[in-house]
């Protein structure tokens, strides 16, 4: 069954219709978006840009990053859980959402984070994305470590681009959880990413998979708090 108003199993185009164009109301938060968007791409780019960049935007996620240097590994794991839905399961036809879309974990605490998602449409990026790739492991300024995902108990490295329905993304932290789509709407896909946090603040995350409204898929729910883009809080 594929979700109403969203993009079709194999891959979508939103076109034209009126219903689905980006309300104009989220310029605001479109605008950030995309901002992070560049941001992640560049701190993909190569180890030394995403030194210095990486710091920049996780200070400015909110205003509240905090350099925690001297922060030791906690021997606490904390378990977070958050649903991607449909349109049709949250009523708003083509706008996908993570539920809920944001959570708060110790900072130096092992977070193991399970993301099960309902989408059994796809999101194809472009063959050269870095999007379909795991980021996490990389302890950029000592902040993250750790990056480990199992898709339905399977260990990835990536997921290829024509299959990723989603991700999450936190472009400060240098974390990226490409979703694949589910088999069905009805037999969602699990999604468990282990990590740990160093650093205490909060970071915005966001979906860089176009899945939204107009298009380029990059409207709708994609510019939108609590649909494809949220915030995470590490205390």
């Amino acid at each position: 069954m594929t979700p109403v108003g969203h993009h079709q199993k194999g891959g979508r185009r939103a076109g034209g219709d009126p219903a689905r164009l980006p309300a104009r109301r989220h310029e605001g938060a479109g605008s950030r978006h995309r901002s992070l968007l560049r941001t992640a791409a560049v701190l993909g780019a190569g180890a030394t840009i995403a030194l210095s960049l990486a710091a920049c935007s996780s200070s400015s996620a909110s205003g509240n990053g905090s350099s925690t240097a001297g922060l030791t590994a906690s021997t606490v794991t904390v378990h977070r859980t958050m649903e991607i839905q449909t349109g049709k399961m949250d009523g708003r036809s083509g706008w996908p959402r993570y539920s809920p879309s944001g959570f708060t974990a110790p900072a130096g605490a092992t977070v193991v984070l399970t993301i099960v998602s309902y989408d059994d449409g796809t999101a194809p990026l472009p063959p050269a994305s870095p999007w379909g790739q795991v980021w996490g492991a990389d302890a950029t300024y000592g902040a993250t470590t750790g990056g480990t995902e199992l898709v339905d108990g399977s260990p990835v490295h990536s997921i290829p681009n024509d299959q990723v329905a989603h991700t999450f993304t936190i472009p400060g932290l240098l974390i990226n959880v490409p979703i694949p789509a589910a088999q069905s709407s009805s037999h969602p896909v699990t999604v468990t990413f282990t990590f740990r946090v160093t650093k205490k603040g909060t970071f915005d995350w966001l979906c860089a998979a176009p899945c939204g409204s107009g298009e380029t898929g990059m409207g709708g729910a994609m510019n939108t708090d609590g649909w494809m883009m949220g915030h995470v809080t590490f205390t």
